[in-house]
């Protein structure tokens, strides 16, 4: 990976998650993660049987996103996993043991209050969010892009290029509610609008950028700006997932999150014909400096809340 900008490698180092993207049969699967950033590579854990690690076995490819203040990057690389009980990663993890050490105490350092919450929670932690029970991935950069409220504002390596659309819009009405079906504790406090991680799958891997969402006459809709759309390189239909999470500093049993897999219909506010303005008024209402408007029809909801967790078949 040629070299950072101080600015990209800033919100690497500072961002307390990664929503973290990786391709499967029912398109890309989204979830957020602590990590860390050292010695050029972004280094996470994931449970040995996670949704994640069965897909990097097949295909390494990974995407992310970090945020920090106003800021944030979004990136596409290669998974390196380590895994103790595997022993294809022993050859690797030895020739690159200083790294992972360094990684390794890197990770502790900038993650200790989730072990301390670790720690607090003992004797309710699965086995599959102990170490045991963990792989450690190191992932080489391959594109970065800096991503602020309007836009891009510098990108490394070869990303999509302009957003393709619907050239027309037509908004729904109803009162289904599409996130309904959940939890009724988890679909509390998960509001009906709010910032989200939306993977884009391309024909290059997912794309993870930052976007923010509402529900609206019965529909889920996601708003960013056209250009961050664009990095993906696809359209005007595409798989996607939107994941929506309410985040703890430092107890992992008080994280609550979703996932909504299923298709994005894409609408580039400028390239509208028929129903422009609603299009509009729909999409700066979710952000004001949107200029793209996706509505996302959900096949499949993954949700969590602390160490519990479901998924559920959308009609």
């Amino acid at each position: 990976m040629s070299f950072l900008s101080t600015a990209v490698q800033e919100v690497l180092e500072q961002a307390p998650f990664c929503a973290v993207a990786s391709s499967t049969p029912r398109g890309p699967h989204c979830t957020p993660l602590v990590f860390a950033y050292s010695g050029g590579r972004v280094w996470l854990t994931t449970s040995r049987r996670s949704v994640k690690a069965r897909a990097w076995k097949l295909d390494p490819s990974v995407a992310g996103l970090v945020r920090f203040g106003e800021l944030s990057v979004t990136f596409t690389g290669t998974v390196h996993a380590y895994d103790a009980l595997d022993r294809s990663t022993w050859g690797p993890a030895v020739a690159s043991a200083t790294s992972i050490a360094r990684a390794g105490a890197g990770f502790s350092k900038k993650n200790a209050k989730f072990f301390a919450g670790y720690a607090f929670d003992a004797r309710q932690v699965p086995f599959a969010w102990t170490p045991p029970g963990r792989v450690f991935v190191g992932i080489d950069l391959e594109r970065t892009a800096l991503l602020g409220e309007d836009g891009v504002q510098e990108g490394r390596g070869r990303w999509g290029g302009a957003a393709l659309s619907h050239p027309t819009f037509r908004s729904s009405k109803g009162a289904h509610d599409p996130l309904g079906s959940l939890p009724v504790d988890v679909r509390g406090e998960l509001g009906a609008r709010g910032e989200a991680a939306l993977a884009i799958g391309g024909e290059r891997g997912p794309v993870v950028v930052p976007a923010r969402w509402r529900v609206e006459g019965g529909s889920l809709y996601a708003a960013l700006p056209a250009e961050t759309v664009g990095l993906a390189g696809v359209g005007p239909d595409a798989p996607v997932a939107l994941t929506i999470d309410r985040a703890s500093e430092w107890r992992a049993r008080d994280m609550v999150g979703v996932m909504v897999q299923g298709t994005g219909a894409i609408h580039v506010l400028e390239k509208l014909g028929s129903g422009a303005k609603t299009a509009k008024a729909l999409a700066t209402s979710i952000d004001p400096e949107a200029g793209a408007l996706i509505r996302i029809v959900s096949t499949r909801l993954v949700w969590w809340k602390g160490w519990s967790s479901g998924s559920l078949a959308v009609a």
